[in-house]
């Protein structure tokens, strides 16, 4: 924006963050319940779809890993929202805020046209990854309906990215528990209520989603107006767009790529059958409980370690990181120890086949061999990020999600299962881990200029 730099204090500086872990906690703990809430959505719709057969379940599963793929280059982008707002605030630039609200929220508008050619990109993505075809059936009708959800996402979750870049983690964790409770009531209501089946399911989370999203915003703008707006969205100057290609589009991209890698990593699994995709699916739910602490930790550093350097406080910034990292890591070794001694019993509250019974074990010792490298890995990624080195996150994800997981679980998974897959996924976490580790021992991110 001519006259007002990002980096540049309009007023005197925030206090800078204190990196201590109790900091970490208090804005990670709010994130933590709200991933909770998100999970637990997955949970209502994996069990609901339970009731109704294995190929419903690994359906919605595999259909909600399609739709995640289409948008998040454009929601990933978004999301470093938080990271230019966080390196305004703590510079004390309010001007920097409101500017960057706006832009963001300007890009957001992209949500329309996307699902607009959503039906047309969603088949398009079946097509390349030929699942099982009574899974392909029922995943395109849900996914078909799941679309209209699109244009509010986009706008909500850059006025969420913007609340945690303000150090308010409170109102997403709020509006999170609300989508777990509408999405509950209308899933029972539209699926066994009203027999509607899996489109009962889907059309349940674009009401829930689209309320949240719509209180989202409007939220933004009443607790946060007062200080830093009006926030309306702008379009970005050509200055603006210089740094949203260097920072935001790296980041979307590794969203999308790593997601991506994902979703072809789960069709690789899904034309093994479906008692070996509902297995997988079953497997990933209950592994979401590790991302809980992970990805909020990851949100909290980044958002603190942004704030730290728009201080002018590189060292705080890296006691931050590692601090992040460490919480992480002792958090997901317990879930890991659980995957361990009680598998079939965590399997079982969502299938009793014994088929699937046998397989969720299988999987769930894998995962729990990478937990710890996993919450190391999604902290420091999410603290490089946060400081604006997104370039190296692309490199990490497409070398490692698609050369090791999606090719090595391509090769192996005929030979050996599910099994060979993930451990092509075991490999891939690993790799990121140490790649992260060393990136963010090097110090080379505390240069980044936004």
């Amino acid at each position: 924006m001519p006259g007002v730099s990002a980096d540049a204090p309009t007023s005197p500086h925030h206090a800078p963050p204190q990196g201590t872990t109790g900091e970490l906690l208090r804005l990670a703990g709010p994130l933590m319940l709200s991933n909770l809430a998100y999970t637990a959505v997955g949970f209502t719709d994996t069990l609901l779809m339970g009731r109704l057969g294995v190929v419903e379940v690994g359906a919605v599963g595999f259909a909600s890993l399609c739709l995640l793929t289409l948008v998040l280059l454009f929601r990933g982008s978004l999301n470093t929202a938080s990271t230019f707002v966080a390196r305004a605030l703590g510079a004390g630039n309010a001007a920097g805020v409101r500017r960057w609200t706006s832009v963001f929220l300007g890009c957001a508008l992209v949500g329309v046209p996307l699902a607009l050619a959503g039906p047309w990109l969603v088949d398009g993505l079946f097509a390349l990854l030929k699942p099982e075809a009574s899974v392909a059936a029922t995943a395109r009708t849900y996914a078909h309906i799941r679309l209209w959800e699109i244009p509010f996402v986009m706008l909500g979750s850059t006025a969420l990215s913007v609340m945690v870049g303000l150090g308010n983690t409170r109102t997403p964790m709020l509006l999170a528990w609300l989508v777990v409770v509408l999405n509950a009531a209308l899933a029972v209501l539209l699926i066994f209520g009203l027999g509607w089946g899996v489109r009962g399911a889907a059309w349940a989370a674009v009401i829930a989603v689209a309320v949240q999203n719509a209180l989202a915003v409007a939220l933004l703008a009443r607790l946060h107006g007062h200080r830093f707006g009006p926030f309306r969205p702008a379009r970005p100057h050509r200055s603006e767009l210089a740094a949203l290609g260097r920072i935001s589009l790296p980041a979307g991209i590794t969203e999308l790529a790593e997601v991506g890698a994902f979703t072809v990593f789960q069709g690789v699994i899904s034309r093994l059958g479906p008692t070996e995709l509902a297995a997988s699916q079953i497997a990933n739910q209950l592994a979401s409980l590790g991302f809980l602490p992970a990805f909020a930790l990851a949100s909290a550093t980044s958002s603190l370690l942004s704030r730290a350097l728009g201080a002018g406080r590189p060292d705080l910034a890296a006691r931050i990181g590692w601090r992040g990292a460490g919480v992480a890591a002792a958090l997901m070794g317990l879930l890991g120890v659980l995957f361990l001694t009680l598998p079939r019993p965590l399997i079982g509250l969502f299938s009793r086949s014994p088929e699937v019974l046998e397989l969720g074990r299988t999987v769930l010792g894998i995962m729990a061999a990478y937990q710890v490298l996993d919450g190391v890995a999604i902290v420091l990624g999410g603290a490089l990020g946060g400081a604006g080195d997104t370039r190296f996150r692309l490199i990490v994800t497409l070398v490692g999600a698609w050369l090791v997981m999606v090719l090595g679980a391509s090769l192996l998974a005929p030979r050996y299962g599910v099994s060979g897959a993930w451990g092509a996924a075991l490999v891939f976490i690993a790799f990121a881990a140490l790649a992260y580790l060393g990136r963010f021992a090097s110090g080379r991110w505390q240069r980044m200029r936004l």
